[in-house]
């Protein structure tokens, strides 16, 4: 069952990049690595003050970085997240503030239920939601310099 959900996690969102346009794909591919990258870095940074640990995941190798979360659900969330929010920032951070929540006070709790990460952590829910809004802010950051909204100079 455990296995299952992680697979669905990992899986189900690659698959819903079906139904969304090869050109949004690509243009916000890039921020959805930036995203992964920074991902990334933080849960290395949680496994150091033990916010979380995992317990259960797809493979040996990704006690870490989960694979599910960071290179699946997080990743292609990011793509649809902007695709439909971009351009409208308030829009675009009520948007985060749900799913960032929903995670944090939701799937968090989920897991410990089902026994992927660890009962204990120092990482409170609103601390989650204030870490992933500050990352939400940065990727917005990013995309509009990646679409020269901003940093571009006068080419006279």
């Amino acid at each position: 069952m455990v296995k299952l959900v992680l697979w669905a996690f990992f899986l189900l969102p690659w698959i819903s990049l079906l139904f969304l346009k090869k050109s949004a794909i690509r243009r916000y591919m890039p921020v959805a690595l930036f995203a992964t990258v920074i991902n990334t870095i933080i849960y290395q940074i949680a496994w150091t003050y033990d916010w979380w640990k995992y317990k259960e995941t797809l493979f040996s190798w990704d006690k870490v970085a989960q694979i599910h979360t960071v290179y699946g659900v997080f990743l292609v969330g990011t793509i649809w997240i902007f695709y439909f929010t971009f351009r409208k920032f308030w829009i675009y951070i009520i948007v985060n503030l749900i799913v960032d929540s929903i995670y944090s006070f939701g799937f968090r709790a989920l897991w410990k239920q089902l026994k992927i990460t660890t009962t204990g952590g120092n990482l409170s829910p609103i601390e989650g939601v204030l870490i992933m809004t500050i990352i939400a802010i940065t990727l917005y950051i990013y995309q509009m310099w990646q679409e020269g909204l901003i940093g571009r100079e006068n080419e006279n």
